[in-house]
């Protein structure tokens, strides 16, 4: 019975596989909507202002203070998110695609890119391969039901990325973990603004070494 029910039971899991990625395609495409309209609304608040970039700096404060439960928008995510409106507003092949990448993928390419012609490879190239972060999700997965021992605890991937100007540090885990490992993991990762410096100043080291040598 079990070898006759093997084709249909993969069939179901197939089908709840492809309806966990539709919601979260759905939900990025939601996050980034965000982000584009946040982004929007600071750039035009903040040129029309008299305050110029300190009317991002104060609204990220208020966030700070009155909502400390909202992650991601301080300071350094505002003036992304005006810099990802800014970058894409008036080009008509980029904008209609943003939110089939995600907001990772969004940050390394703009950290990474000097050029509106890079970014736009960068994101057709995302799309087209299907790059993101879920994708380390399943191999995280595909790593622990292959290679893990019993007494071992889950794998945890982590996404590094440096440019001259920026930054970007992602945790991925896989997507078995239940809400409350997921919680207690997170309280045990190194906190994302250390490596961030750590990645800094490893940054800064290699370009000390290559202008040592011109």
């Amino acid at each position: 019975m079990s070898s006759e029910i093997t084709p249909y039971a993969n069939k179901i899991v197939t089908m709840i596989e492809q309806a966990r990625q539709n919601a979260l395609h759905s939900v990025n495409a939601e996050f980034i909507k965000l982000y584009w309209n946040v982004g929007e609304y600071l750039s035009v608040e903040s040129a029309k202002s008299d305050w110029g970039d300190a009317f991002i700096d104060a609204t990220a404060e208020y966030i700070k203070e009155n909502c400390p439960g909202i992650k991601g928008f301080n300071r350094r995510g505002l003036y992304r998110m005006r810099q990802f409106y800014e970058t894409y507003k008036e080009n008509e092949f980029v904008s209609p695609l943003v939110t089939q990448i995600s907001w990772t993928n969004h940050l390394v390419i703009m950290s990474g890119t000097k050029s509106i012609e890079e970014n736009e490879f960068y994101i057709g190239l995302c799309i087209k391969e299907k790059y993101s972060k879920h994708e380390l999700d399943f191999y995280l997965e595909a790593l622990d039901r292959e290679h893990k021992k019993p007494n071992e605890n889950p794998s945890i991937g982590v996404i590094l990325c440096a440019s001259k100007e920026d930054e970007v540090v992602e945790f991925a885990m896989s997507r078995n973990l239940s809400p409350t490992m997921v919680a207690d993991y997170s309280l045990k990762l190194i906190d994302k603004k250390l490596l961030e410096k750590k990645l800094r100043e490893f940054k800064s080291i290699l370009l000390a070494k290559d202008e040592s040598r011109i």
